[in-house]
């Protein structure tokens, strides 16, 4: 959601005459987009800011900006600490951050002047697209409705403008993001009538969508993804423990058995699904007896793609108030065991692709070798020019990595 929300203020700022430049010395502004659901994100901004400061002493017009989730927790805290740090603001209006920066980043002698943005390069095949903000759970290990507020559904036909727009310029694939996508509702809308529209868009090839909530993913849901071709059979569905103990003090809503039953629906109705998840290891409370009922979780399920997380206090939530009695250590612990465990089964899983024939969208290309991707979301690179980039092709798939295959066009 943050790929996406600086995508979107990068496209703003170049309307109104900025330039994107890939090395910091030659920036005037840099902008960073910060996270708050773990301590480490946070702990990474700060770190950034710090490395950056030297460059304005090279440049006397250099600004540095700090917007998003840890902008709108901490706020003064951020210029109080680094005084560096020209503006601070959240992310609830991008328009008016981006008239802000321009406001910020012009003087009476240079209005017509070119700001040189500081940017990441971005797939123009491949976007992103936030259909809700917000969040209605109250996980009590999560920050984000503290920081990003309630659900709020953007307007059905403002996301429909958008996905015709994109696909105008060229774009082929859209994943639309959400805290938890399954609760869209504009006006009689919900999320699979908004698939089913995007979907009738003509010359765009996929759409994904993150993330899920196991206690909203319907069967009206699994069905259009099982009958609409466009839609990616990828879900991502976090379980974060397998423990019913740690899911009700975590406030999930649902035990490992509704869970498990989901997993199972979703592969009956969806045969070639790729489920990937999130773990928390660590939680308070947890014990050994937990742990080992998520990692033996881990291993019937079996990921197609795991990301796993030490627990980490987030200041507002109730989870904050309980003891955390899991030391470090054992954290790290329990979080390498289930790595490594998700790592074998992944490499078990794609060593048998080898071989197989796989559908793809080619996204980019570098040094000869085309980056593109599965319906399942695996990367598949093979020898390509750019005339591939933005079409699908069979590849046979002749090597692999725990994340990757290699192959060659049929």
């Amino acid at each position: 959601m943050n790929a996406c929300d600086s995508d979107t203020l990068s496209s703003i700022l170049l309307t109104y005459g900025a330039l994107r430049v890939y090395n910091l010395l030659d920036a005037d502004v840099v902008i960073l987009n910060t996270c708050s659901v773990r301590t480490q994100s946070e702990q990474k901004a700060f770190s950034y800011i710090g490395r950056i400061e030297k460059f304005k002493r090279l440049n006397s017009n250099f600004k540095i900006i700090v917007i998003g989730c840890m902008a709108e927790r901490l706020g003064y805290k951020i210029k109080k600490r680094f005084s560096s740090v020209d503006l601070v603001m959240g992310l609830n209006d991008i328009n008016n951050i981006a008239l802000k920066i321009i406001n910020l980043c012009s003087t009476s002698d240079d209005d017509n002047s070119v700001k040189k943005i500081f940017d990441s390069k971005s797939s123009v095949i491949s976007r992103y697209m936030i259909i809700i903000r917000g969040c209605n759970n109250y996980c009590s290990y999560c920050v984000v409705p503290f920081v990003r507020g309630i659900e709020k559904s953007i307007e059905y036909q403002l996301l429909i403008d958008k996905c015709y727009f994109m696909v105008e310029n060229g774009v082929r694939e859209i994943t639309l993001l959400g805290q938890n996508v399954n609760s869209y509702r504009y006006k009689g809308i919900n999320f699979s009538l908004l698939l089913k529209k995007i979907a009738s868009i003509k010359n765009l090839s996929r759409i994904r969508f993150m993330t899920n909530h196991p206690k909203d993913l319907d069967d009206e849901l699994i069905n259009v993804v099982a009958s609409e071709q466009k839609i990616c059979h990828h879900i991502h569905l976090p379980m974060q423990s397998a423990s019913n103990r740690i899911l009700e003090v975590m406030n999930r809503k649902y035990t490992y058995e509704d869970y498990l039953n989901l997993v199972t629906k979703l592969r009956t109705v969806i045969p070639n699904v790729s489920i990937t998840s999130d773990i928390i290891v660590g939680f308070p409370g947890e014990t050994e007896k937990d742990f080992n009922d998520t990692l033996n979780a881990v291993k019937k399920i079996r990921f197609d793609g795991l990301y796993v997380f030490k627990y980490s206090p987030r200041p507002n939530t109730i989870a904050y108030k309980i003891p955390d009695i899991v030391t470090l250590e054992e954290k790290k612990r329990r979080h390498l065991i289930i790595l490594n465990e998700s790592n074998k089964i992944s490499v078990e899983i794609v060593s048998k692709m080898i071989g197989s024939v796989q559908r793809v969208l080619a996204e980019k290309i570098n040094d000869g070798i085309v980056e593109s991707k599965t319906v399942g979301g695996r990367k598949v690179f093979f020898k390509g020019n750019k005339n591939h980039i933005g079409n699908t092709f069979n590849v046979i798939i002749k090597a692999v990595k725990i994340n990757s295959l290699l192959g060659d066009i049929i």
